[in-house]
């Protein structure tokens, strides 16, 4: 029986499928991985619940807050929260320099687009914490080949269908918290990681890509995530 399924999972109607279905899933929006780690960085997690789908891993919202009354927001450095089985504790620091600064540059120019970004609490400000948990780069060749050679494409269904992931792509994790800076009350919390798909499907032919991608993601969904919020 098993010889037959492998035969089956092997063959080119199988192979061509895949293929199929890779390149239809092929838009930039990361694949939430599997799984929930926290880092410690929010310290109480006690109020984010199971974010459901297209929202972050656990999530929170305070209901009772007016978020039309802010116009103005501190963003805190990006900061690099690492736990002892982090991936990002064995990267070379030019690596990590290079995470914060690009997730960074990628929130401050989405959030100044809707809000004045400013230095100081006052009435009307908001305060963003974010820190890097965790990431991980694609092996872009090795990548590329499971994307195209047949048995690199069937092996790669596989993982997917285990693990919720492709096959050497780029992950990132991250955490966040807003605040008002003035009475530090919570606004917002949030815990997500995601993965990269396909290097065909997505166009991403560099190791950072992936990451980069959900750095994009993530900025561009608080954004959208605010603007709902104030118009509530």
């Amino acid at each position: 029986m098993k010889t037959v399924a492998w035969r089956k999972l092997f063959s080119g109607t199988a192979v061509t499928m895949a293929t199929v279905l890779l390149l239809a899933s092929g838009c930039q929006t990361p694949l939430p991985t599997r799984g929930t780690k926290t880092s410690g960085f929010l310290k109480d997690y006690s109020q984010l619940k199971p974010g459901g789908s297209g929202r972050a891993k656990l999530v929170y919202t305070d209901s009772a807050a007016d978020f039309a009354k802010y116009d103005k927001i501190i963003v805190d450095p990006v900061t690099v929260w690492v736990k002892g089985d982090s991936r990002l504790a064995k990267l070379p620091q030019k690596d990590v320099t290079a995470l914060v600064t690009y997730l960074d540059a990628t929130v401050r120019a989405s959030l100044k687009q809707d809000y004045q970004i400013v230095d100081r609490p006052a009435a009307g400000v908001m305060r963003l914490r974010i820190a890097i948990t965790d990431g991980k780069k694609a092996n872009v060749a090795l990548n590329t080949l499971s994307s195209v050679v047949p048995v690199g494409l069937a092996l790669d269904l596989l993982k997917l269908a285990a693990t919720g992931t492709h096959a050497s792509v780029g992950e990132a994790s991250v955490e966040a918290e807003l605040t008002d800076a003035v009475t530090g009350q919570r606004l917002l919390a949030a815990v997500d990681a995601r993965a990269g798909r396909k290097v065909i499907a997505s166009g991403n032919f560099t190791a950072w890509g992936d990451v980069k991608d959900a750095y994009d993601y993530w900025a561009k969904k608080l954004q959208q995530r605010l603007t709902e919020l104030r118009k509530r």
